[in-house]
Protein backbone atom coordinates (compact mmCIF):
# COMPACT_ATOMS: atom_id res chain seq x y z
CA UNK A 1 0.00 0.00 0.00
CA UNK A 2 1.15 3.47 -0.53
CA UNK A 3 0.62 6.59 1.42
CA UNK A 4 -2.37 7.97 -0.94
CA UNK A 5 -4.12 5.01 0.08
CA UNK A 6 -3.76 5.74 3.64
CA UNK A 7 -5.98 8.97 3.43
CA UNK A 8 -8.39 8.64 0.09
CA UNK A 9 -11.58 6.64 0.55
CA UNK A 10 -11.10 3.58 -1.57
CA UNK A 11 -14.27 3.70 -4.68
CA UNK A 12 -17.46 2.18 -5.06
CA UNK A 13 -16.09 0.14 -7.60
CA UNK A 14 -13.60 -1.04 -5.58
CA UNK A 15 -15.96 -2.21 -2.86
CA UNK A 16 -18.21 -3.53 -5.28
CA UNK A 17 -15.62 -5.76 -7.49
CA UNK A 18 -15.40 -8.73 -5.48
CA UNK A 19 -19.20 -8.83 -5.14
CA UNK A 20 -20.52 -8.23 -8.66
CA UNK A 21 -18.91 -11.57 -11.06
CA UNK A 22 -17.44 -10.16 -14.37
CA UNK A 23 -18.59 -11.74 -17.49
CA UNK A 24 -15.81 -13.73 -19.13
CA UNK A 25 -14.33 -13.04 -22.53
CA UNK A 26 -12.97 -15.56 -24.65
CA UNK A 27 -9.67 -15.00 -26.25
CA UNK A 28 -10.38 -16.03 -29.64
CA UNK A 29 -13.43 -13.37 -30.39
CA UNK A 30 -11.29 -11.68 -32.55
CA UNK A 31 -8.60 -12.53 -35.02
CA UNK A 32 -5.88 -10.32 -36.19
CA UNK A 33 -5.02 -10.05 -40.63
CA UNK A 34 -1.17 -10.33 -40.53
CA UNK A 35 -1.13 -9.13 -44.05
CA UNK A 36 -3.32 -5.39 -43.26
CA UNK A 37 -3.45 -5.47 -39.60
CA UNK A 38 -7.52 -5.33 -39.64
CA UNK A 39 -9.92 -6.98 -36.65
CA UNK A 40 -11.86 -9.67 -38.33
CA UNK A 41 -14.38 -10.88 -36.13
CA UNK A 42 -14.85 -14.96 -36.05
CA UNK A 43 -17.61 -15.73 -37.19
CA UNK A 44 -16.69 -13.32 -40.29
CA UNK A 45 -13.74 -14.90 -40.90
CA UNK A 46 -15.48 -18.19 -40.95
CA UNK A 47 -17.85 -17.39 -43.35
CA UNK A 48 -15.26 -15.88 -45.59
CA UNK A 49 -13.30 -19.22 -45.49
CA UNK A 50 -10.81 -17.88 -43.40
CA UNK A 51 -9.61 -15.25 -46.31
CA UNK A 52 -9.39 -11.39 -44.96
CA UNK A 53 -12.30 -9.47 -46.47
CA UNK A 54 -9.86 -6.48 -46.45
CA UNK A 55 -6.34 -7.69 -48.34
CA UNK A 56 -7.14 -10.97 -48.83
CA UNK A 57 -4.64 -12.84 -46.96
CA UNK A 58 -5.36 -16.55 -46.58
CA UNK A 59 -5.02 -17.16 -43.04
CA UNK A 60 -3.78 -20.60 -41.80
CA UNK A 61 -6.52 -23.41 -41.46
CA UNK A 62 -6.46 -26.20 -38.89
CA UNK A 63 -5.72 -29.48 -39.75
CA UNK A 64 -8.66 -31.16 -39.41
CA UNK A 65 -11.26 -28.43 -41.24
CA UNK A 66 -8.34 -28.54 -44.51
CA UNK A 67 -9.01 -32.11 -44.97
CA UNK A 68 -12.77 -31.50 -44.09
CA UNK A 69 -12.53 -29.27 -47.05
CA UNK A 70 -10.21 -31.39 -49.46
CA UNK A 71 -12.38 -34.40 -49.41
CA UNK A 72 -15.50 -35.14 -50.04
CA UNK A 73 -18.32 -34.76 -46.97
CA UNK A 74 -14.93 -35.06 -44.72
CA UNK A 75 -15.00 -38.63 -45.26
CA UNK A 76 -10.73 -40.08 -45.20
CA UNK A 77 -8.72 -42.68 -43.98
CA UNK A 78 -5.38 -42.03 -42.63
CA UNK A 79 -2.68 -44.28 -43.30
CA UNK A 80 0.57 -45.27 -40.98
CA UNK A 81 3.65 -45.00 -43.06
CA UNK A 82 6.47 -47.23 -41.92
CA UNK A 83 9.07 -45.95 -40.37
CA UNK A 84 12.40 -44.62 -42.10
CA UNK A 85 15.74 -45.68 -41.00
CA UNK A 86 18.20 -43.44 -38.93
CA UNK A 87 20.22 -43.10 -41.82
CA UNK A 88 19.48 -45.17 -44.23
CA UNK A 89 22.26 -44.42 -45.84
CA UNK A 90 25.10 -45.31 -43.31
CA UNK A 91 26.76 -42.35 -44.51
CA UNK A 92 30.42 -41.81 -42.75
CA UNK A 93 32.30 -39.12 -42.94
CA UNK A 94 36.12 -37.99 -41.49
CA UNK A 95 33.74 -35.65 -38.76
CA UNK A 96 30.95 -37.19 -37.43
CA UNK A 97 28.16 -35.67 -37.55
CA UNK A 98 24.96 -34.96 -34.97
CA UNK A 99 21.85 -37.54 -34.79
Amino acid sequence: MNWLTNFVRPSLKEKLKGLVAQKEVPDNLWHKCPGCGHMIFHRDLEKALNVCQHCGHHMRLPIKKRLGMLFDDGHYQRIELPKVADDPLKFKDQKRYSD
